[in-house]
């Protein structure tokens, strides 16, 4: 009796621990609309396939054109300032100053990091 005891306590012990562990896993964070103002602009891009990356918010949702070559949704992670690329497998990174504003973006794609200065 006392083993089949143990062996229900471990049973139930590990589906509750699987059911949480599916639960509380997640990639992505919710957006601060506030804060993602200050991503907003237009950043010139160095060494890189297009000119300008437009980033804007729209709907309650940031996202990225790369001009000439299409938009994509910036998805928050759980990491400050860095977003996933939806459906392009990359991510943006917003880099600041020392005063904390957004000056750079970094965009990481298929091995490639570019670099682009916000534009006034």
């Amino acid at each position: 009796m006392k083993k089949l005891l143990a062996l229900l306590f471990i049973g139930l012990f590990a589906v509750t621990f699987d059911v949480s562990a599916q639960t509380s896993t997640t990639t992505t964070a919710a957006l601060d609309t506030v804060a993602a103002k200050s991503y907003v602009g237009k950043y010139k891009m160095k060494d890189s396939p297009f000119e300008e990356i437009i980033v804007s918010l729209k709907d309650g949702k940031l996202a990225g054109e790369a001009v000439g070559q299409g938009s994509a949704e910036l998805a928050p992670t759980k990491e400050t300032d860095i977003f996933e690329v939806v459906g392009y497998d990359g991510k943006v990174e917003f880099v600041r100053d020392e005063s904390k504003l957004v000056k750079k973006i970094k965009l990481t794609m298929q091995g490639s990091t570019m670099e682009g200065d916000k534009q006034p």
